[in-house]
């Protein structure tokens, strides 16, 4: 089991991570599944509609999301339907362990990671065009990046999360609170990469834009993730990928990330924004090596 204590944008800790069991062992992975929001409206009206909400400014961009305080309580609290609830104890079991990731049962999708602001930043100040834009948030958790190029004008957003629960109760919610007609545009997967990559591509749906945020912590599953990249991005396609220089005690980092991409020689990368104080993260702007930059 990992426990990932990562600094929230409002917490003055120091990142940490701890608790990085050495031993390798078989892990069950979830199976992609589409999450259809049409059939989670009662249930966000119903479970959310006195919780509370945060909001953050983008020049004229506001996004809103509620706080991962209140989602957690609406499934501690029973308050969904039991057969839900019993998909969700691994969010509840995470909660309770007071770990952000548990490998290959829980993903760490309600938290706001330290890149992701570092993300939202960057798509805001390079004024990154999405009219007409097909957008992948990978590793979506809360939906904000993807949330984001949609009030910006992207036709398409396509969600994706490990945890089925994280859409329905985290995401998904996020969308509508924005405004409810995005989910018109917006497709939510659950489920791994692997069989995630595999149920698009069997689709022909290839992105304009791929962003995802800390989700190089797990040097195993650089190859899937490398995959998705190589089979759902377009030819003159950009992947944006934010994380931190090194992540202590798992082993992933930019660097290790980027060796791989060397080997493979499928992308040309530039490092296209970094911050060197403290724990130092970074972003890499991905293309096809055949396109230039």
């Amino acid at each position: 089991m990992f426990k990932f204590n990562f600094q929230d944008k409002n917490d003055k800790k120091e990142d940490n991570i701890k608790d990085c069991d050495p031993k390798t062992e078989e892990k069950s992975w979830i199976e992609s599944e589409e999450i259809i929001p049409k059939n989670q409206g009662d249930i966000v009206k119903k479970i959310l509609a006195n919780c509370s909400h945060n909001s953050m400014q983008y020049n004229e961009i506001l996004l809103k999301y509620y706080t991962t305080e209140d989602v957690l309580n609406v499934l501690r609290n029973n308050i969904v339907e039991k057969p839900v609830l019993n998909n969700s104890l691994s969010v509840i079991n995470a909660d309770q362990s007071h770990s952000d990731l548990i490998s290959s049962v829980y993903e760490g999708g309600l938290k706001i990671w330290e890149c992701t602001y570092d993300l939202l930043n960057y798509i805001d100040q390079q004024k990154i065009n999405f009219k007409d834009k097909s957008v992948l948030d990978l590793g979506c958790g809360t939906g904000l990046i993807g949330i984001m190029s949609l009030i910006a004008g992207a036709y398409s957003c396509t969600f994706q999360d490990y945890n089925p629960e994280i859409l329905k109760y985290n995401t998904i919610p996020n969308v509508i609170l924005n405004e409810g007609e995005y989910t018109n545009k917006s497709r939510f997967y659950s489920g791994d990469w692997s069989s995630f990559t595999d149920l698009l591509s069997s689709a022909q749906e290839k992105f304009n834009y791929i962003f995802t945020s800390e989700t190089i912590y797990n040097v195993e599953n650089y190859e899937k993730l490398h995959n998705t990249f190589q089979k759902l991005l377009k030819e003159d396609g950009i992947v944006y990928l934010a994380a931190k220089s090194y992540y202590f005690g798992v082993g992933g980092g930019i660097s290790l990330f980027t060796d791989f991409l060397k080997k493979k020689n499928v992308f040309k990368y530039e490092l296209c924004w970094n911050c060197p104080e403290g724990l130092k993260r970074e972003i890499l702007k991905i293309q096809f090596i055949e396109f230039c930059y």
